[in-house]
């Protein structure tokens, strides 16, 4: 019986699996709007917890009247800069760690400590440092961003097949040419993986840092929303970013899977 479901799943058109699967993949989260729908005005008062419904008709008029667009912006600026910056320094830290001994001595000990770290908990010293705004937001995202990336870049590089390396190494690739050649191309991966990893926690770190240390940006539009009561418009904000980090994402596992056309 199983055979023949599994003959008939394969003969169903490309299109209608992909709309099945589609379906599929979201009705965990049609249940909870539905259960949300009903919990608002009978379990928790509608004031507390708008009704979808409600949060959908807020995020058209944020849509329409483009307020929401200008801290978006700024949003994603920082997350941007401050993710590129954790992949630039992160990749290299984490392949020099894993094939230089005297640099993982170095820093395995700093990275061991501050690893169990909540990076949103050094908000308030950030903002002493380098005051309430960008740099502090930017900051947060590198930090929180950072360790994930460098074990994933220690991982592969420690990984790296040294078949391969001693191959190369015979047909007179040395040096630079063996680092870019070889051992980049086969970390690549791996190191994909982390920023996929990161991805996410950038979202996360940026909100938590404009929460407390912004006047711009999508988490301070979720604070002043929440300080005056107005729960939609709050709601609506946090959708907003919890469906750009979803997008974002999705597009970066499209991106990797057809770009890494090697593994």
């Amino acid at each position: 019986m199983s055979n023949v479901n599994a003959g008939t799943a394969t003969a169903l058109p490309s299109g209608v699996r992909s709309a099945a699967r589609f379906v599929f993949d979201w009705i965990p989260l049609a249940i909870v709007t539905l259960l949300w729908e009903f919990a608002s005005g009978t379990a928790v008062p509608a004031e507390v917890l708008p009704a979808p419904s409600v949060v959908a008709g807020e995020i058209r008029e944020l849509l329409v009247t483009g307020e929401v667009f200008s801290h978006l912006f700024i949003s994603l600026f920082r997350i941007s800069v401050g993710l590129g910056l954790s992949i630039a320094a992160g990749v290299l830290l984490g392949i020099g760690m894993a094939r230089l001994d005297p640099v993982e001595n170095f820093f395995e000990v700093l990275l061991a400590l501050t690893y169990p770290i909540p990076k949103t908990a050094l908000v308030p010293l950030a903002i002493l440092w380098l005051g309430v705004g960008t740099r502090t937001a930017i900051l947060i995202v590198f930090l929180a961003c950072l360790l994930p990336i460098v074990m994933n870049a220690y991982n592969a590089a420690s990984d790296v097949d040294q078949n391969l390396v001693w191959s190369a190494k015979m047909m007179g690739t040395e040096g630079r040419r063996l680092f870019w050649k070889v051992i980049i191309p086969a970390t690549i991966p791996e190191i994909l993986t982390g920023v996929r990893q990161a991805i996410p926690i950038a979202f996360i770190a940026l909100v938590s840092a404009e929460l407390i240390a912004s006047n711009q940006g999508i988490g301070y539009l979720i604070l002043t929303a929440g300080q005056v009561g107005n729960y939609p418009t709050m709601f609506a904000n946090i959708v907003i970013i919890s469906a750009v980090a979803y997008f974002a994402v999705r597009g970066f596992e499209i991106g990797r899977e057809r770009g890494l056309v090697w593994t």
